[in-house]
Formats: structure tokens, sequence, C-alpha cells
């Protein structure tokens, strides 16, 4: 029954959505003016005044709210995207709050302003929270639900009912699936869900199970019948979603992107894109630059220890490769002998005869890439990534190890999920190949952190540092 009125959810949203942003700008004022013990030099203004302003907010907030697309159904959208939406929808409208006071002779006080801010954040995060619980609920309980047939017998078809089964809180039944070309020898099952018929019945299955929803995941060889579905479905009232098939292809974070109306499949994308990059960025500049300010001293005692220890000079540059394949020089405190490499590159091994005395040392506790928070700084590396490697061996792992390359779409970091997990030095690369790219998929500034808390944690008992 709830599924055919989701227009009216949608609306109930909307009308929550000004009436939260209403009391929020109202509650600023009250808390402003009169529960906080802030001096008022131009006296308290009218609440009247404040009412017609907040007459006028409500409304720009809804428009900059649908803006973002928050009144769409999309009962598969990940919590954490709404409300990163909602957040960045309420900075636009403090700023343009701000802006209207500036033309108003600053009539509205700044305090007000980010009361309300943080007010219709945390409420508008609250409200949807609870709606989307309150609909999971309903939906875990057989309310909510969207008819669904699935048009594919693949491999594909098989895993998006496995997804439906697996989520029941989104809500989505199974009636079952739709074979590419009529089968011979009757009735057949693709995990438990019977195989209900030919694309060429599509219309006649939809009548028949009350398909809201039609899934097409067909393999590309079977492009055909795709376009038959298509054809057989443009006078369907049923809904149709297109899943493509990328089983042969190495897939990185892929997406859907609008290109002036034309849908593009982002294969492999970096996870740090837009507003990400900005956080990180922001992350690494301040904690390297403090970094840099806070172990200064110890910086240059280990300098001094270096240059006393042995001859040569105090820091080690060397070509590495990061973000994109561009080349940077990376710095390290020298921990071997000035022609350690004059052989050529070679990875370093356990109890590397290479070594001096300092470097030892240097190398156990890691110390030695202390160095790395200047390439940080600067913007060459992360403080969290995959470990740049030489361009020689770079040239060497694309030609003779899968998805090799796949690890520069993100900045290369001075320490990583592969090296937390001891996968350091000369260890096996496809092993951290597959680390590194688990960070990429699953990034979040969260994942970072936790990373650089293991980082501190295993500094001192990392067998594999050398």
């Amino acid at each position: 029954m709830l599924a055919r009125h989701r227009q009216l959810l949608v609306t109930g949203v909307f009308v929550l959505d000004a009436a939260l942003i209403f009391a929020s700008w109202v509650a600023a004022y009250l808390i402003r003016f009169h529960l906080l013990p802030l001096a008022a030099p131009l006296g308290i203004p009218p609440l009247r005044a404040y009412l017609w302003m907040g007459a006028v907010l409500t409304p720009v907030s809804l428009l900059v709210l649908r803006s973002f697309r928050l009144y769409r159904s999309a009962r598969t959208a990940r919590l954490s995207q709404e409300l990163l939406a909602v957040l960045q929808a309420i900075a636009i409208v403090a700023a343009l709050a701000a802006l209207g006071s500036y033309f108003l002779r600053g009539e509205v006080a700044r305090s007000v302003l980010l009361l309300f801010a943080v007010l219709a954040a945390f409420t508008l995060c609250l409200s949807r929270v609870a709606v989307r619980s309150a609909l999971r609920a309903l939906r875990r309980q057989g309310h909510n639900l969207r008819h669904v047939l699935i048009v594919g017998t693949g491999p594909m078809a098989a895993h998006v009912a496995r997804k439906m089964a697996q989520h029941g809180d989104y809500g989505f039944q199974v009636h079952g699936f739709v074979s590419a070309a009529p089968r011979a020898g009757g009735s057949a099952e693709v995990g438990g869900l019977p195989v209900l018929g030919d694309v060429e019945r599509l219309p006649e299955l939809v009548e028949m199970t009350g398909a809201q929803l039609v899934y097409l995941a067909l393999a590309r060889e079977e492009h055909e019948a795709e376009l038959l579905a298509l054809e057989r479905l443009s006078d369907s009232t049923a809904a149709v979603r297109l899943v493509p098939d990328l089983a042969r292809a190495f897939t990185l974070n892929a997406s859907v992107e609008d290109f002036d109306g034309m849908p593009v499949v982002l294969v492999t994308e970096s996870p740090d894109q837009g507003w990400n990059s900005v956080l990180k960025r922001a992350f690494d500049a301040v904690f390297a630059g403090a970094g840099l300010l806070v172990l200064w001293p110890g910086l240059l005692a280990i300098a001094a220890w270096i240059k006393l220890d042995s001859r040569g000079p105090v820091f080690f540059a060397q070509d590495r490769v990061g973000l994109n394949g561009r080349r940077f020089r990376m710095l390290k405190f020298r921990t071997m002998v000035p022609e350690a490499e004059s052989d050529g590159a070679q990875w370093t091994k356990k109890d590397d005869p290479r070594r001096t005395r300092a470097g030892a040392v240097l190398r156990k506790l890691s110390l030695d890439e202390l160095p790395q928070l200047w390439n940080v700084f600067v913007g060459d590396m992360s403080l969290v990534g995959p470990r740049p490697e030489q361009p020689l061996f770079v040239h060497q792992f694309r030609a003779s190890v899968p998805r090799y390359m796949l690890r520069h779409h993100v900045k290369a970091g001075i320490t990583g999920w592969a090296q937390v997990n001891g996968l350091r030095g000369d260890t096996p690369l496809e092993r951290r190949i597959e680390y590194d790219l688990y960070y990429i998929e699953h990034w979040s500034m969260a994942f970072d952190l936790k990373i650089l808390a293991l980082t501190v944690v295993r500094l001192f008992r990392d067998p594999s540092a050398v």
C-alpha cells in the first residue's frame, strides 16, 4: 500500500523539512537573544523581523535541498551520501543568508546564522535517519515492497537477486527471472527463483506479476536480447534499470556520471574526488605541517647522528611514481652507504649489509621515513596511501602484475593498509597490490585514521621493517 503513495511520502518529507528549517531559524534567534548570556550592543531585535526573514529563508532552503536531489525516491542510496548532501546544502543556505545580511547592512546577527546552520543541519540529518529507519523497519515486515523482475539468467542476474535478498530493508520482492531466449526442457530455476519466460513475453510477465521494476542484467553477448527487452517494455508502466556487464573489466570505485545527458560508466575512478579531495588534502597539510613543527628538534638530532655516523649526505632523495603516474622526488633519511646502489636499484633485504649503523636503527623504527612529511606538506604524497615505487620497478611490475597501475589512482602515502598488515620491503607484491586496491575501493577519512592509529601501535613491533 505504501508503495502506491511514494509521492505522498516525498511531500511529507518536504513539508517536514520546511517546518524544521523555519523552527531552526526561530530557535537560533531565541537561543542567541534570550538564552545565551551574550551582549546585544544594538539591542534585542524584534521577533517579528526574524519571522519574516524565516519565511523567506525557508523556501530558498527547500530549493537548495531540491537541487541536491534530496526529494527523489532512492531506497538503495547510501545514508552517508544523503547526509553529506544535506550538510552541503545547509552550508550554501547559510552562505546565502550571510550574503543577504550583508545587503541588509548586517541586520542579521552572525551568531544567529551560525546557530541556524548547526540546528538545521542537525535536525534535517536526524529526521532523515529517523524516516529511513522507520521505512526500513516497515520493509523488513513486508510493507512498502517493490515488485521486481530480473531479465537474465547468468551470474550477474543471480548476483542482483542475492543482493536484493541480503538487503531485505530495501524492500525488493523478486518474482523471478526472464531468460534472453526461449529455454528448452520446461521450467527452470536460478538461485531458487523460477525462470518465468523469455523476453518475448516480458509485457505479459510484468502484468502477471505486477512488477514495478525490471532489472536488465544480461551479459554483453546478449545485447540483442537487451534491445528486444527495451523495445517490449517501451509501452509498459514498469520502471527499467540497466545493470552493465563489467565482469571482464577491472573496476575500481565504478559509478555512473552524466555527460550532457549521456550516461557514462566510470570503470576506474579515484575515491578522493570533489569534497573528498579537499578534505584529505586539508588533513594531510595540517597534520604534516604540525608534525614538522613539533618534530624538528628530533629531525635535527637524527640528521646530526647520520652525519657523525658515516660519510655522505643526510638525506636520500629518489625518483618515485605517484598519483596518475607522475614522478616526484621522495625524501628519506640516508640509512645506507653512499655507494649502495652503484650496481643499480635493489630491494632492501633483512640485515642488509649496505646499511649504516645509524641506518639499521632508523629503519627498524621507521624513523627514516619522517622527511616524507615534507613530501606530504607540499602535496606530492599523502599521510596514507600505497607506498610509491621507483620508475624502474613500476615499469617491470605493470608488465607482470595485473591491475598494478590502479594503485596510482590515489596519492602515494607514508603508510598504508598493506604496511600495517605487515607487507613491507621484500614481501609478496601480489599481496601488497591486493591490500592497496582494497584501501582505494573502501577509502574514507575514518579508514585513514584507523591506518594511522595502527601505524603508531605497530611501529615498534613490525618484523618486516628492515
